[in-house]
């Protein structure tokens, strides 16, 4: 799906130069399925811009200057439209190697050098990308067994490196087994990396007119449709709150039809760095089945559109009600 990739900052450096950036800029950010990551950060600019005076420490200031400008925008934009993960380079530790160090404990999608001899599949040589085939820069993407491990597995690049998720489901209910279990999954991955402290998870889902028949005729009395939704919440917040690190802050919302009877579809997993369209949607098939799925990576125009259409005061659709919640600390037993 789309995957993070730690980025050398003496690679980096010579994008200066934009005809060496462009092969790699194109593949990379929204749209795509491949996001750079800023590592260690917040120094990583920091070394990419030493790497950079390094390589002009005999060169002429005009030039030098020149680069510096067109290495400070692009640097803007591969933080804005990327990640960032925390960390720093033990006392005579290269950049390789902390980067590899990280990669051991919470894995990129790739590692990108300028240049390198080690033959790792983690490893992406930039100065031989065009002539060999490096696994980790085209990672494979099959048709995924709606399962709820096989669905996470195939989400977990995202999930774990975007710090806002949300997870759009218009017929999600997670009194529903075959929501809920994939929901479980999705959340115990997403919160699998090195710090939770600003993960933002979001579910949106709709209340449809046969909702409420069904309701009130379990009932056998009248159910609104804001009653409905607020039960909807309820659940919601009963059954996911407890699958929440500490820190971890929750919204989920109940839409309904919106004005001109448009009304919400699809299904995705939209995130700051892109989105995902699932064909079939969030849930598992029914057990002992062998149904599969097509996850799609939106292109910029679709995730823009879908990215504003699921937020607070979108418009498309609307609003009945939302709550939040957050993962609670633990308990601490009483002492003796």
């Amino acid at each position: 799906m789309i995957h993070e990739f730690a980025l050398e900052p003496e690679l980096v450096a010579s994008w200066h130069d934009r005809r060496v950036a462009y092969p790699f800029l194109c593949q990379m950010g929204l749209g795509q399925r491949r996001v750079a990551c800023a590592f260690p950060f917040p120094a990583w600019a920091k070394l990419v811009m030493g790497a950079l005076q390094a390589s002009f420490a005999e060169g002429g200031a005009a030039e030098a200057q020149r680069a510096r400008k067109n290495l400070e925008v692009l640097l803007r934009h591969l933080q804005q439209s990327g990640t960032k993960r925390s960390g720093r380079l033990a006392e005579g530790e290269s950049w390789l190697e902390a980067a590899t160090r990280e990669h051991s404990q919470y894995p990129f999608g790739g590692i990108v050098v300028r240049t390198s001899t080690r033959t790792e599949p983690y490893l992406v040589v930039a100065e031989r990308l065009g002539e060999e085939d490096f696994p980790a820069w085209t990672p494979p993407a099959p048709p995924v067994m709606r399962h709820p491990r096989e669905l996470a597995n195939a989400l977990a690049p995202v999930l774990r490196c975007a710090r806002q998720l949300r997870f759009v489901d218009p017929y999600f209910d997670v009194e529903v087994a075959a929501f809920f279990e994939p929901m479980r999954e999705y959340l115990l991955v997403a919160q699998k990396r090195r710090g939770v402290g600003e993960l933002l998870i979001q579910v949106h889902f709709e209340i449809k007119p046969k909702d409420i028949e069904q309701a009130a005729r379990v009932q056998s009395r009248r159910v609104t449709e804001e009653e409905l939704a607020r039960n909807r919440l309820a659940a919601c917040e009963r059954r996911l709150q407890p699958l929440l690190q500490p820190g971890v802050s929750a919204r989920v919302f109940a839409w309904a039809e919106g004005s001109g009877r448009v009304r919400p579809h699809n299904r995705y997993v939209l995130t700051e760095v892109g989105g995902v369209a699932l064909l079939t949607g969030l849930d598992r098939s029914e057990p002992g089945a062998r149904q599969t799925d097509d996850l799609i990576v939106l292109t910029q125009e679709q995730y823009a559109a879908h990215w504003a259409e699921y937020r607070e005061g979108g418009t498309a659709y609307r609003l009945i009600a939302d709550s939040r919640f957050a993962g609670a600390p633990p308990v601490v037993a009483d002492g003796p």
